[in-house]
């Protein structure tokens, strides 16, 4: 009887092998969220036995603290990019929040969500997901110190917090996204004592 498993249609080194593996879960984790990662649903997808999966990883729980900082990651690396494009000044932060908050990161942040969900049940990725929010504090402390806040950190903790909360309930549809960014911007200006509007 034939088995159903798919076959590796191409024979990689080592080193590749594993970078195909993981390419894979992350395009499953990005299509389908970080509770999609089994060694079926990845085999799958790299298009080889899971087994093979089960013999370049370190287990589950270390393939998806992997797939979750690569993905996070490479946000940051985007996200950097457009604060850095926006100019000096709170101009980047600005730019940060709209870019974040418009929609086209759904998927990153179901990715994000789950990790918080699954972080209590799994160790590697509780690390890794308290490593990412480090990085993305202080990527957001760095605009707001070069703009002359003078405590950037607490202000930057409460802005990831808040542009976390209303990314998650857009995934429920909660609320207007339109208003996201605007509101979250409003309430920076209160949090940082502008007068309204300074950063519409």
């Amino acid at each position: 009887m034939p088995s159903t498993t798919p076959a590796a249609t191409t024979r990689l080194a080592g080193p590749e092998r594993r970078a195909a593996i993981l390419a894979a879960a992350t395009e499953l984790a990005l299509s389908e969220g970080l509770a999609s990662l089994t060694l079926r649903r990845v085999g799958l997808r790299a298009g080889v036995a899971s087994g093979l999966v089960a013999h370049y990883v370190d287990g589950m729980d270390a393939l998806v603290a992997e797939v979750f900082t690569g993905i996070s990651a490479r946000e940051r690396d985007e996200v950097e990019a457009v604060v850095r494009d926006a100019g000096p000044g709170l101009d980047g932060v600005v730019a940060l929040v709209r870019t974040l908050t418009d929609g086209s990161r759904d998927a990153v942040t179901l990715v994000w969500v789950q990790a918080w969900a699954g972080s209590p049940a799994n160790a590697e990725l509780a690390r890794a997901v308290r490593a990412e929010m480090d990085a993305w504090q202080a990527l957001l402390e760095r605009p707001l110190a070069n703009a002359g806040v003078r405590d950037p950190a607490p202000a930057a903790r409460t802005l990831l917090g808040m542009i976390d909360g209303v990314n998650a309930h857009a995934l429920a549809g909660w609320r207007d996204r339109a208003d996201h960014a605007p509101l979250l911007l409003r309430s920076l200006e209160a949090l940082l004592g502008l007068r309204a509007g300074a950063l519409a």
